[in-house]
């Protein structure tokens, strides 16, 4: 009794596959075309026929993720060459891979036309596994076997290097990857153009552009852009220009200013970032690049501003001319000011290279003369309501640090806290330099508590001030 079901199930089983095999390829494909792709792959290995079905499936989606390893092997380390190799020889084989037709029902089987494809891969750093999937899509295409293709580009980071730009190439990435949202062009240059970058679909967040030789960069239209930085431009100011940026709140400008370069007013750059509310400035030990400006013409820019960062300015040159900012910036809420002292050895700054310090980076032979920066524009009845922090990096114990604190300590009449901190110090200036301590004898931190102490009581000398001040 048992064996005679069992030769019933099996016969039963016979009758069921020889059905599903005697369906047309149209049949069968149409089955497959409900199933994800690995699934269908996998379905087509029951019978040697199916073998060939995948080729002629006429909706492809080949997701990397298909390549990836599954629980419990997703603990094994794969490489992006190893998921890439793989991915690779799965799309020129579906697409590049004719079915035979001895093995169809259908006669009608090389005829394919793909009516949908959707690929995505990773970027590997071997470009011979995106040229092949290229080769693959370009044959489909050149041989009329698709129907309505459309290709969307899900790039959302880019960094390029070393290339040359026309005028709206930059524009054209954009316009062509909507979804990208941050984009680096380092040491790239435009032949003396101004670059224009118009985009107005742009999901673009960040740009950094990095040692570039624009001629100047326009950003006509980016609706979404957040961040910028530039650093390191070679050419004259004023290196970008700002045009509809209206979500724009972070700015970020440094350069070593050589001989042709003149100081520009910011508001030749942001006169429509009316949203900004980071501003870091880095000038780098070398010639302060900007001009001050009265508040009547910066407050529009400034409105907003809560974070300004004032880096590495000469030591030599006087202070008050940053005033102007906290002027124009009636929102100000923290404001960070870095001065930096140069060693210097028979009148020839010594050569030092430490990454991350400006001693590393102001060692240029056109750079431009170091001019003091005087602003006599500053209102005698200035207030500041809002200025919580002051923090100064590379204070000394001279008279000028000690006035200028205090300056912002009598403009700033909510100031909360103080932190007067050391130049930073580089790794290698004691090696190079035979030198123990950070600071010079002539600009010197303070360093032990009686320092501390006498510094802490010249500055509240005559003020009821109730700022808390920390030194180091």
């Amino acid at each position: 009794m048992a064996s005679s079901r069992a030769i019933e199930e099996e016969e039963g089983e016979t009758v069921g596959d020889d059905r599903i095999n005697a369906l047309p390829d149209d049949i069968l494909l149409q089955i497959l075309e409900r199933l994800d792709l690995p699934m269908a792959i996998r379905t087509s290995t029951l019978s040697r026929r199916w073998l060939q079905l995948p080729r002629l499936l006429s909706h492809l989606i080949i997701d990397i993720t298909h390549f990836m390893p599954a629980p419990p092997r997703r603990t094994v380390n794969f490489s992006v060459d190893q998921i890439m190799a793989a991915y690779t020889a799965a799309v020129n084989n579906l697409l590049l891979s004719s079915p035979s037709s001895s093995n169809s029902n259908n006669s009608n089987s090389n005829t394919r036309i793909i009516k949908r494809m959707q690929l995505s891969f990773f970027l590997s750093e071997d470009p011979s596994y995106l040229c092949s999937v290229g080769d693959a899509v370009g044959a489909i295409v050149d041989a009329g076997k698709t129907d309505l293709l459309e290709f969307s580009l899900w790039l959302t980071n880019l960094a390029l290097r070393n290339l040359a730009f026309q005028e709206s190439d930059v524009s054209h990435i954009l316009n062509t990857c909507h979804n990208l949202k941050f984009l680096a062009l380092c040491s790239c240059v435009s032949d003396f153009v101004v670059l224009k970058i118009d985009a107005p679909h742009s999901k673009l967040l960040t740009l950094e552009i990095v040692t570039c030789g624009f001629d100047r960069v326009d950003l006509i239209h980016l609706p979404n852009l957040r961040r910028v930085v530039c650093w390191d431009w070679g050419l004259p100011n004023p290196p970008i220009r700002f045009g509809n940026v209206p979500c724009l709140h972070n700015m970020s400008l440094s350069c070593s200013a050589t001989n042709d370069q003149t100081p520009f007013r910011l508001t030749e750059l942001i006169s429509s970032a009316t949203n900004l509310t980071i501003l870091y400035l880095d000038f780098q030990d070398q010639m302060i690049w900007i001009e001050p400006q009265g508040p009547k013409l910066l407050y529009p820019v400034f409105s907003n501003v809560r974070d300004v960062y004032l880096c590495n300015i000469f030591y030599e040159c006087d202070l008050n001319w940053t005033v102007f900012v906290p002027e124009a910036a009636p929102r100000l809420s923290n404001f960070y000011l870095k001065a930096y002292y140069s060693i210097i050895k028979s009148k020839i700054m010594v050569p030092i290279y430490c990454e991350n310090h400006p001693c590393e980076r102001n060692r240029c032979e056109d750079s431009a003369e170091k001019v003091n920066l005087l602003w006599d524009q500053m209102s005698s009845d200035f207030k500041h309501h809002h200025l919580n922090l002051l923090e100064i990096t590379g204070f000394a114990m001279d008279d000028k640090m000690i006035n200028y604190t205090r300056l912002i300590m009598e403009r700033a009449v909510n100031l909360k806290r103080i932190r007067l901190l050391d130049q930073v110090p580089c790794d290698k200036r004691n090696v190079m330099n035979g030198m123990g301590s950070t600071s010079s004898n002539k600009w010197r931190f303070p360093v032990d508590q009686g320092e501390k102490s006498l510094i802490k009581q010249k500055l509240i000398d005559g003020f009821s001030s109730s700022a808390e001040i920390t030194i180091g």
